[in-house]
């Protein structure tokens, strides 16, 4: 079941750590192809051993680039190379995160 927009109740208990130890429909989206897992890399929930990286949205933005972008890859990430739909790669979102979070230190 999903809102206006297609976000499930697996997205709100994503963004909250909501989410059972057992949870394995990650692939599930919202009009736009954002899914569980994004919201759940956004928010820093996703579980530990968790290897769906590759999930994208329409526009290629993997769990990955989100999980970059918000700080939340965990140790021993290795898909530094892996590229959304502009060609951005992790490492790329990654790098404008500790850009952008030097910046507002200044």
């Amino acid at each position: 079941r999903a809102d206006d927009i297609g976000l499930s109740v697996a997205h709100f208990a994503a963004s909250f750590g909501f989410l059972p130890e057992f949870f394995d429909r990650w692939e599930l989206a919202d009009e736009d192809g954002w899914t569980a897992a994004h919201e759940a890399a956004n928010s820093g929930h996703l579980p530990e051993g968790f290897d769906r990286w590759e999930l994208a949205d329409e526009n290629g933005w993997t769990v990955a680039h989100e999980a970059a972008k918000s700080g939340h890859l965990p140790e021993g990430f290795d898909k530094w190379d892996l590229a959304d739909g502009d060609g951005q790669t992790v490492a790329q979102a990654a790098a404008e995160r500790a850009e952008s979070s030097e910046d507002s230190e200044e």
